[in-house]
């Protein structure tokens, strides 16, 4: 007797149905129908973090990750976003696409023994030096 098909269930949430509905065409008949599966679903990471993985290769798809309060709702918006036909969220952790920080270069003589700081010149980093003993 073979056993019988279980339906994984997550706390807190309603019964799902089986998920298929019967279509009647003229032409072929009865057409079992089940509705198409979501492409990305949020996933809980452990220690409170949420990702969102994709369901066609079943790796985890882009740099969002909520932590903390509200960390599902978080994941499951974006996940809907995301199936709703969305950009997947990129990070750029090299900051490639935002321009140098502009430096500017002090000018004059200074004292290296009355700094309390390093100061770029125009001839290069002065680091402050320790007073001399007598």
């Amino acid at each position: 007797m073979p056993a019988p098909d279980l339906t994984p269930q997550t706390p807190g949430e309603p019964i799902a149905s089986t998920g298929t509905t019967t279509l009647t065409t003229p032409l072929a008949g009865a057409i079992a129908v089940s509705p198409a599966a979501p492409a990305f679903n949020a996933k809980h990471n452990g220690g409170g973090r949420w990702k969102i993985w994709s369901t066609t290769n079943d790796d985890w798809f882009s740099d969002f990750i909520a932590a903390g309060d509200g960390a599902k709702a978080q994941a499951e918006t974006e996940a809907e976003r995301l199936n709703a036909g969305g950009e997947p969220l990129v990070l750029d952790p090299q900051r490639t696409s935002e321009p140098a920080p502009k430096v500017q270069a002090s000018t004059g003589n200074h004292d290296a023994t009355t700094l309390k700081q390093a100061v770029l010149t125009n001839d290069g980093w002065l680091c402050p030096e320790p007073k001399a003993k007598d």
